[in-house]
């Protein structure tokens, strides 16, 4: 299961908005400084993310609570989002070849099978059925006030000393 922080911005009748603040990986990267992705992150800034959660806890405004989505389900939205266009592009392309069409024919082919796909994609998710399936699920709140115990202190408590 994926988990994440997030914060209720509005609540409805059995379902609540949620905001995530988009992180991203590359502050902790050692070639940040140098790298493409790094600089293009820091152009655009950090941005949340709005998302609809099922409310089954009763939440309300400014409540933190923790979301999470199946590792499973994460996968089967990657490649519809990813790998069925591209696999669509590349069988358009290869229809195309093979019919022994002229190059520019075959890239405009190639262009409506990565268009084909992307349709495809998206019927597969929009709809009652692909919000159920995709949908983040509120796991639980998230502790307000965390209590952090120092690693010496939990090394001792746990190995009583000699006397």
């Amino acid at each position: 299961m994926i988990e994440e922080h997030a914060r209720v911005v509005a609540v409805g009748r059995g379902f609540a908005w949620v905001e995530t603040a988009r992180k991203n990986a590359c502050g902790t990267c050692s070639a940040s400084s140098g790298c493409g992705t790094a600089l293009v992150a820091k152009l655009f800034g950090e941005r949340n993310s709005r998302l609809q959660v099922c409310d089954e806890i009763g939440l309300a405004v400014g409540d933190e609570v923790v979301i999470g989505i199946a590792d499973g389900t994460l996968v089967r939205a990657s490649l519809l989002a990813y790998l069925l266009p591209l696999a669509a592009l590349i069988m358009a392309a290869f229809i195309a070849e093979s019919a022994r069409a002229p190059d520019e024919l075959g890239a405009l082919v190639g262009i409506l099978g990565l268009c084909a796909g992307l349709w495809v994609a998206r019927r597969l998710t929009v709809g009652a059925s692909g919000r159920e399936r995709y949908r983040p699920m509120v796991l639980r709140r998230a502790d307000p006030d965390p209590v952090s115990v120092p690693i010496r202190e939990i090394a001792n408590r746990e190995s009583p000393r000699a006397n």
